[in-house]
């Protein structure tokens, strides 16, 4: 059975505890240790922003079959941000910095290329848990072009477009997506991984 596609960590190498975090409340709260957050809504300008950088990091991500991550925020204005982006390695990306002044929203990764080892077009329960560890929400994209959505309140997540929506790896092969439907709870993703879903 194929292994769930990367992880994210924080920045640093690709060792430890996965974490990637995103909302969690509406209020900008900063706690020790994590950044200050705001709530994501998977909705209008903040998808819109999202669904721009995703479609641009999808064709870099497939020529050079590594994973990209970052965050999208709000500056001190209000206006949405993005940290710089990390490059990653095939299955995994180390999240960057979280800018000072930088509210985050949600973390945002591409699933790299299409392989038969990875379980790749939908979001892993390792995603799911990186992004609630820092009260963020997150955006995945696939190499089938589908746009996933982490809601971290309710640990389920949930296809904003399907295949092809974004672009898609010239290699990728629909046969292999498994069992792919429009959203899943993290306990639904946790049986698939152990092979009972």
């Amino acid at each position: 059975m194929p292994q769930g596609h990367g992880s994210l960590v924080p920045a640093g190498p690709l060792v430890g505890l996965p974490l990637n975090g995103l909302q969690r409340t509406a209020a900008s709260i900063a706690r020790p240790g994590r950044p200050a957050t705001a709530e994501a809504t998977g909705t209008g300008a903040e998808l819109a922003y999202v669904r721009d950088i995703l479609t641009e990091l999808q064709r870099v991500s497939f020529r050079e079959n590594r994973e990209y991550c970052g965050y999208i925020g709000l500056d001190p204005s209000g206006r949405l941000m993005r940290t710089d982006l990390s490059a990653g390695v095939e299955a995994g990306c180390a999240l960057p910095v979280i800018p000072s002044g930088m509210r985050a929203l949600a973390s945002f990764h591409t699933h790299s290329t299409y392989s038969p080892l990875y379980a790749s077009e939908f979001p892993t329960t390792q995603d799911m848990r990186s992004d609630s560890a820092l009260g963020v929400d997150g955006y995945i994209s696939t190499p089938g072009g589908r746009l996933w959505y982490v809601d971290s309140d309710t640990m389920t997540v949930r296809q904003i477009c399907g295949r092809g929506c974004l672009p898609q790896d010239p290699n990728y092969r629909p046969e292999d997506d498994g069992p792919v439907r429009p959203q899943f709870t993290f306990d639904e993703l946790a049986r698939f991984e152990r092979g009972m879903l």
